[in-house]
């Protein structure tokens, strides 16, 4: 009887010992095979540092994850976090929906725009990272959380070199499965803010179908007091002139039924300094030429500003398909000399965009292009 229960009682701690081994090996097997899968060829490869198992609530973490460029011609990532959690969301899977819930914590994107190298560039265009990314999420997100995120535009070629980013970025997206056994509706929603480098807030919010093959959505962006100086180098390699103080305000409405869409856009530029001599040609030392098209577009600024609100700005509609929207140039014009000479634009968002005008936009494209193909016949 003894014997029996020693037995017992060395198979139960074998058992237990067994388990145990396997729980603390499963994060270096799991953190293993992941590294193994991510390092597959491409134009994309990736890594992660740690894996932590939450077996009891379905859930994993990945820790100083790395999607780079491959070849060394890039020295920053296209995407790195410090910290992907990931979670299956038990309440779905009652319902049969096998969807997760995922947080990421300081997630970084990094695009690269190279004048000289082409294999310096990073749009992210190839397919391949994406497929690393549904390694590392195997499942469908139905709930996403970004918390300080953020996004940078960098042109190592120009001089100096072009280094835009928006950070603190935190949002939240649900419904992204688009399914009524989660939601009453069919419409996912994200919802965002952000800040500029040196300073300026935007805030992004917007419900779409993810159902659809072409996009449909209904956004909304504003951008609050963007000091110009976070894209004076932006300005120095891409436009003809550069500017020396001022803000931005920005108002976008845009919604898109199936890529045909109903928008506009109202940019509001505010205490605008374009040309100054100190700082243009003592400091910066513009030429001559350089000097002549600064003074020629702080004139025509100053011309057209609204004196007693220091601000430029017009309201330019938006409308067409999303591949090739027409933004009509004397609604703008017309937008520009009413905030100058009638009465003063303001930046927020006029909520006069509803999905239902890209409804309409799309149905008389549609009609249009049914008319034009009836009287060809």
């Amino acid at each position: 009887m003894k014997k029996r229960s020693k037995r017992l009682t060395v198979s139960i701690l074998s058992v237990v010992a067994v388990i145990i081994l396997v729980r603390f090996s499963l994060p270096y097997a799991a953190q293993w095979y992941i590294n193994r899968t991510l390092s597959q060829p491409g134009d994309y490869a990736g890594s992660v540092g740690d894996v932590d198992l939450m077996l009891w609530r379905g859930a994993y973490k990945l820790e100083d994850i790395l999607i780079i460029k491959t070849g060394g011609s890039v020295d920053r990532p296209l995407f790195k976090a410090n910290k992907v959690e990931f979670s299956l969301l038990w309440s779905a899977l009652m319902d049969g929906a096998i969807v997760g819930d995922v947080q990421l914590t300081r997630p970084e994107i990094n695009f690269i725009d190279s004048q000289q190298d082409d294999s310096k560039d990073q749009t992210g265009e190839s397919e391949n990272w994406l497929n690393l990314a549904d390694q590392l999420f195997p499942l469908r997100i139905d709930h996403l959380r970004i918390t300080d995120g953020k996004i940078g535009f960098y042109n190592p070629d120009a001089e100096p070199p072009v280094e835009v980013s928006l950070h603190n970025i935190n949002g939240e997206g649900k419904n992204l499965v688009n399914s009524r056994d989660l939601s009453k509706n069919l419409m996912a929603t994200f919802n965002a803010s952000a800040q500029t480098a040196e300073q300026g807030t935007l805030a992004l919010s917007t419900s779409l179908d993810p159902s659809t093959q072409r996009p449909t959505f209904d956004l909304d962006l504003q951008a609050n007091d963007v000091a110009l100086v976070n894209f004076e180098n932006l300005l120095d390699a891409y436009a003809p002139f550069d500017l020396e103080a001022g803000t931005l305000e920005l108002a976008m409405e845009i919604a898109s039924d199936d890529g045909y869409i109903s928008g506009y856009v109202k940019p509001i530029l505010k205490n605008v300094t374009i040309f100054s001599w100190e700082g243009d040609i003592e400091q910066d030392d513009d030429g001559f030429f350089e000097g002549m098209v600064e003074m020629g577009s702080a004139f025509i600024a100053e011309l057209f500003e609204n004196q007693s609100e220091e601000q430029i700005a017009t309201r330019i509609p938006i409308e067409g398909q999303l591949s090739k929207p027409d933004t009509p140039l004397l609604p703008a014009i017309g937008g520009v000399l009413k905030n100058a000479f009638i009465n003063a634009m303001k930046g927020d968002v006029e909520k006069s965009i509803k999905l239902e005008d890209a409804t309409q936009q799309k149905e008389e494209k549609q009609q249009t292009a049914s008319d034009q193909n009836a009287s060809d016949a």
